[in-house]
């Protein structure tokens, strides 16, 4: 039932977000000065998912392939309610998260989930859902109005996740500023050891 499915829909949201809160739970808000570029174009890359996901699925129910098309679009959902919840302070789409927050995934915004935290599960659970996309609705491209509305939601799937991992990689790199990444064609970085000095790691460059 729809209600049924309403009270899922936090619980599943919070399940994707808990496994990897490791990975992107040390990051704090709010992200770095450095990462305000790119999230920036996440916002306007986010926006484009919701319009043209609403596209695809409007002409997914007029030329009746809805039923190949919900498994998709339901991911998308959650990627976009992820991406909202990551933005939630964004005026843009400030109010899409609360409206998400006061229903659906109420559950997410009583555990305080938002922010850099739900970055990561963000352009885990994009990637997949651009993957997915391109193995199994490739066929489907073309210049008729699903086709077009399917390529911008791709499009707009890649966007996401390309600025999205650009934010997480500043951010990290904020919060541990000991872990630096060289760019000489050596390919190094060096790393805090555990009594606080650095050490230089070599990636094998021609030994």
């Amino acid at each position: 039932s729809h209600s049924g499915a309403h009270a899922s829909a936090g619980p599943l949201l919070g399940a994707m977000v808990m496994p990897m809160a490791g990975v992107g739970g040390q990051l704090q808000d709010p992200a770095p000065p450095e990462a305000a570029g790119d999230l920036a174009r996440l916002k306007w890359a986010m926006l484009a998912l919701i319009a043209f996901s609403g596209l695809r699925l409007l002409f997914a129910v007029t030329f009746g392939i809805i039923d190949i098309e919900f498994l998709s679009l339901v991911n998308i959902f959650l990627s976009i309610a992820l991406g909202a919840f990551v933005l939630k302070d964004d005026p843009h789409l400030r109010k899409v998260h609360h409206c998400l927050a006061m229903s659906l995934f109420r559950s997410c915004a009583d555990r305080g989930m938002g922010g850099l935290q739900c970055l990561f599960p963000f352009v885990v659970s994009d990637a997949i859902n651009l993957v997915f996309d391109v193995l199994t609705r490739g066929s489907f491209l073309g210049f008729d109005a699903y086709g077009l509305a399917l390529l911008g939601s791709m499009a707009a799937e890649g966007a996401s996740a390309y600025y999205a991992w650009g934010v997480f990689k500043v951010s990290q790199a904020a919060a541990d500023p000991n872990r630096l990444e060289l760019e000489a064609g050596g390919g190094g970085y060096f790393q805090a050891a555990d009594g606080g000095s650095a050490r230089a790691l070599e990636l094998g460059a021609g030994r």
